[in-house]
């Protein structure tokens, strides 16, 4: 029979694993858009509707862009492997280790390795995608529904990617419609379980 010390240690435990967690999540990303910014500052003559993001990881931006999506992976990555101690969902965190494992892959193979690099970012378009999705099962609301409402914004762009179509905003903005959401989601689901995980997490 559990004490309530035990109860104690276990909950402080949890709540350890969750910070670690989050603080991975909402860090690496975070790191990663800012990255994002100045590269695209930096890029000569870089537009955000023609120019895919991956041409950031070639020429003289290609060092800074490569080196923080990495980390951003290999970052979510451990998170996925930190929360699962916790949350206990291997659906979820294997998803979550799915996106981190692709945006290790692009910084690792930038465009210019072909095939691979475009399988890399499929990989994080989908799995980051559905991780938002399905991360409304272990948040409480108001955030579970911005959870969904971000992937399924995701998973249309893609749709309209796959169609052919830009809606008008061009490769890259159509590409920034598929990451930006996800990413947005990220930065707030680590940043949401770096408040109060023993009142937020939801147990459902």
């Amino acid at each position: 029979m559990k004490t309530h010390q035990d109860r104690q240690s276990k909950k402080f435990v949890h709540q350890k694993y969750l910070r670690i967690g989050g603080a991975l999540i909402f860090g690496f990303i975070t790191q990663f858009a800012i990255a994002m910014i100045i590269v695209e500052s930096l890029y000569p003559n870089y537009s955000v509707s023609s120019n895919p993001i991956s041409d950031l990881g070639v020429g003289t931006t290609g060092p800074l862009f490569n080196t923080s999506i990495a980390l951003a992976g290999g970052a979510v990555i451990v998170a996925s492997y930190v929360l699962f101690k916790v949350l206990r969902s291997k659906p979820f965190l294997a998803l979550v280790g799915l996106a981190g494992l692709g945006a290790l892959l692009v910084g690792i193979f930038n465009e210019s390795f072909g095939e691979i690099h475009g399988i890399a970012a499929d990989l994080t378009f989908i799995a980051g995608s559905i991780s938002a999705i399905y991360s409304f099962r272990f948040v409480r609301p108001p955030m579970n529904y911005f959870a969904i409402v971000l992937g399924l914004f995701s998973l249309g762009a893609i749709s309209v990617s796959v169609a052919g179509s830009t809606l008008g905003l061009g490769n890259g903005g159509i590409e920034r419609m598929i990451v930006y959401p996800f990413m947005l989601w990220g930065i707030g689901f680590g940043g949401y379980l770096l408040g109060n995980p023993s009142e937020n997490q939801n147990p459902n």
